[in-house]
């Protein structure tokens, strides 16, 4: 089962998690990895992967964004309370086979 650690609300805001906007200068987390993962009516689920600056561990969350500007101030952390649970993550490579048309070259 993979390692979780709990943030307060603040905390990613702190560090820029979801909007680097909102980070302290100089405590940013370096963001890893992002992508859509899901749609709903109104918003979009991303997942964001981040490397926190305290402890130099990588983690995922995953946060609603608006996606019309009657949704602008959704919140990113929807129905979790004070706490955002981040799942602690590591890379690996994976090998992938792309297909292109015969004779198109490399």
């Amino acid at each position: 089962m993979a390692a979780t650690r709990a943030f307060t609300r603040q905390e990613l805001e702190d560090i820029g998690i979801p909007y680097s906007w909102d980070a302290i200068p100089g405590k940013a987390a370096e963001q890893l990895h992002e992508e859509q993962i899901d749609t709903r009516r109104w918003v979009s689920l991303h997942e964001i992967v981040f490397r926190a600056p305290d402890d130099g561990k990588a983690y995922s969350v995953v946060y609603a964004k608006g996606l019309t500007e009657n949704q602008e101030d959704t919140d990113p952390w929807e129905y979790e309370g004070e706490t955002i649970k981040a799942t602690e993550m590591e890379p690996h490579k994976v090998t992938l086979t792309e297909w292109r048309p015969a004779g198109s070259g490399r």
